[in-house]
C-alpha cells in the first residue's frame, strides 16, 4: 500500500499522479514511488488544469475553460510546453506512455499525434475526424472519419487505412492494442454491434445487434491481443450485461454472473477487472470472479508489473489473490 496527500488520478510502476487544492485551487504532483521524490508540476496559466494522464517523460494535462483550451506537457522543466487543441479525447498509449492524441484544428478537425520521447507531432487525418479516438504502444492511431457514413480509419507507420467500407451506416469510437481494433458498428438506423477487425480475420462480431448504446471501455477494451466485451442475458425477465473474455486465439469465456449486470473497468494480463452491484470483482478464463473491493467513482485499477493494483482517494492498494 502507498499513500499520498491528495487524490489519485494515475499510476505507473513507480509514479503516483495525483491532486491537492491549494489557496482555493488544485496543483497536480507527481510521487515517485522509488526515490520518494514529489514534484509539483508547473501551471502558469492560472486556470484549473485537467484531464491529467502520465506519460512517459512526464504529465500531459488540459485547460478547458471560455478564454483557454489548450494542452499542455510537463517534463521536468521550469515550465510546461503548451500546444494547441483540447484535452477533450485526449489518450495516452496504455502500456509505455510514449504517444499521446489529442483533437486540434488546422481548420478542420485533426488529430494531433505526440511522441513525447522523440518531441515530435505528426497531424492525422483528413479534417474531418469525428468520435473519440485511440493510440497504441507503436504509435498506431484509430478514429472515425467523415463525412456521413462515417467509416474506421487506422493510421500506422506513416499511412492511415481504411478498414471500415459501409456506405450507408456509420462506424462509431474505435479501440485499439495494436493487433485488434475495437468499435461500434451501425446495422440500421437503430441497431448497431460491437466488431472487432483484424489484419488476418476482417471483421468479427462479438456483440449482436441491439439498440444499446456501448460505451467505449465499458462495453468492449482491447488488450494484448485479448478483449473484454459485454453481451446480453435476459434471466428472470431481466436484461442484464454480461462480461466475456476473447483470447488472442479466438476463444471466448464469460468471466461475470450471467443473472448480474456488469460492466469492464480495466484489463490486461488475459483478466478483466468489471464492476458489478457496487463492487469491483476480477474476471479471469476458467475461475470464478473474485471480489476486490467497493466501488465508487473515481476508483482506478491498474496492471503494474504483473500484479493488480486499485487506487481510490490517496491511496494505491496492491490486489493479492
Amino acid at each position: 500500500m502507498t499513500a499520498v496527500d491528495g487524490t489519485i488520478t494515475d499510476v505507473t510502476p513507480q509514479r503516483i499522479l495525483f491532486f491537492v487544492i491549494e489557496d482555493g485551487r488544485p496543483l497536480l504532483k507527481v510521487y515517485n514511488r522509488a526515490t520518494g521524490s514529489l514534484r509539483t508540476v508547473p501551471d502558469p496559466t492560472g486556470h484549473t488544469p485537467g484531464y491529467e494522464k502520465l506519460t512517459a517523460r512526464g504529465v500531459v494535462y488540459g485547460i478547458t475553460e471560455d478564454d483557454e483550451t489548450s494542452v499542455y506537457e510537463w517534463n521536468g522543466a521550469a515550465a510546461p510546453l503548451g500546444n494547441d487543441g483540447t484535452p477533450r479525447g485526449m489518450r495516452v498509449s496504455p502500456n509505455n506512455k510514449r504517444y499521446v492524441i489529442w483533437p486540434t484544428w488546422r481548420p478542420g478537425r485533426y488529430l494531433n499525434l505526440r511522441d513525447v520521447m522523440l518531441y515530435k507531432d505528426t497531424l492525422v487525418g483528413n479534417g474531418r475526424v469525428a468520435d473519440l479516438a485511440d493510440v497504441g504502444d507503436g504509435g498506431e492511431v484509430v478514429y472515425t472519419e467523415g463525412p456521413a457514413p462515417y467509416n474506421v480509419f487506422r493510421y500506422r507507420a506513416g499511412q492511415a487505412v481504411q478498414l471500415t467500407h459501409d456506405p450507408t451506416y456509420s462506424h462509431f469510437n474505435p479501440l485499439t492494442d495494436g493487433i485488434n481494433v475495437v468499435y461500434r458498428k451501425q446495422v440500421s438506423t437503430t441497431a448497431s454491434q460491437i466488431v472487432l477487425y483484424n489484419d488476418n480475420l476482417g471483421e468479427v462480431v462479438l456483440r449482436d445487434a441491439s439498440s444499446d448504446y456501448f460505451t467505449p471501455r465499458a462495453d468492449y477494451f482491447p488488450s494484448s491481443g485479448w478483449v473484454g466485451f459485454t453481451r446480453l442475458n435476459t434471466v428472470n425477465g431481466n436484461t442484464v450485461r454480461q462480461v466475456w473474455l476473447r483470447s488472442p486465439q479466438g476463444q471466448l469465456t464469460a468471466v461475470s454472473r450471467a443473472d448480474a449486470d456488469a460492466s469492464i473497468h480495466a484489463i490486461a494480463g488475459g483478466q478483466v477487472m468489471f464492476v458489478s452491484n457496487g463492487y469491483l470483482y476480477l474476471g479471469r478464463p476458467g475461475a470464478a470472479p473474485v471480489l476486490v473491493s467497493p466501488f465508487a467513482e473515481g476508483t482506478g485499477g491498474a496492471w503494474l508489473q504483473g500484479s493488480w493494483y486499485v487506487y481510490f482517494g490517496g491511496t494505491l492498494y496492491r490486489v493479492v489473490l
